[in-house]
């Protein structure tokens, strides 16, 4: 191949991609407007992306904006931290804990972030037996006994976690992954289970068996990401401070395609790392 042809090919592909992020804003933009348009204030409309998978970073800002906070976030399935929902708000000065199954998850960020008192991550595969347990210690090394936010996904038990997990704490604001398939009033969950999600569509819960189980423990559902992957429910005291829809109205089908929505460069943890260190030396 000579350099002329390998460079066409490089451009074609640049001219591709830049296609793609082209239409995938167009579609994102147009939804925004759909779900603005029918429910008006929906904190959807606020959304964006800088490490959460699509819009979550924008909607878990604003939902802040609106009730108070001692900055304290738990993120059970953050992954290797280069895309999840609790990145952007440590960079913005929460204190928090990451904790996630998968060993080489854990060592990409265990390689650039040293051990510090800002962000505990722990390797642990989260169980309905473990979940208080290991929640609880890293809390307390954190140096508190509540939390402002908890996100959950690991792709089974996540209903069941979160009903145990919130027999003790009382975070604030909750971020559930949501079965996208089964739109309301499906009250679908899979059986509690130890088994992994085989990437199929038996995974998780719906929305409505979310607000079936949430809605007596004092949690009210406000909004769900344009993507069609989260849910967002505040605790009932501070539900008045958004508009109220139906589980219905706020349910959003499954968009993964939005995903694709690029926030600039590739991701890194250096940004973090930095933000980290600085903490350690007393900021510059």
């Amino acid at each position: 191949m000579t350099f002329i042809s390998q460079l066409a090919r490089w451009s074609a592909n640049v001219v591709d991609r830049l296609q793609i992020q082209a239409t995938v804003r167009q579609e994102y933009d147009r939804v925004k407007r759909e779900v603005e348009l029918k429910t008006p204030g929906n904190p959807a409309i606020h959304g964006y992306k800088i490490y959460s998978q699509c819009d979550e970073d924008g909607i878990l800002a604003y939902i802040f904006s609106k009730i108070p906070s001692n900055c304290i976030f738990v993120e059970i399935g953050c992954g290797n931290g280069l895309e999840n929902n609790t990145h952007a708000l440590a960079l913005s000065g929460w204190r928090g804990i990451w904790i996630d199954g998968n060993e080489r998850n854990i060592r990409v960020i265990r390689d650039l972030i040293p051990r510090n008192e800002q962000l505990l991550y722990r390797c642990k595969m989260i169980t309905v037996e473990n979940v208080v347990q290991t929640v609880q210690s890293l809390l307390t090394e954190l140096g508190t006994a509540s939390t402002d936010l908890l996100s959950i996904d690991i792709d089974s038990n996540d209903i069941y976690v979160l009903s145990e997990a919130l027999k003790y704490l009382e975070p604030k604001v909750l971020c559930v992954e949501y079965n996208a398939k089964f739109p309301p009033p499906l009250d679908i969950k899979v059986k509690a289970s130890t088994a992994r999600w085989t990437g199929d569509d038996y995974q998780g819960a719906s929305l409505s068996s979310f607000v079936s189980v949430l809605e007596p423990l004092g949690y009210h559902l406000i909004t769900c990401n344009l993507s069609g992957v989260n849910a967002f429910f505040v605790r009932n005291e501070f539900a008045g401070e958004f508009p109220r829809f139906s589980a219905a109205e706020l349910y959003q089908p499954a968009r993964f395609y939005l995903r694709r929505l690029a926030s600039g460069h590739r991701p890194s943890l250096k940004f973090l790392a930095d933000a980290v260190e600085g903490g350690l030396h007393g900021g510059r």
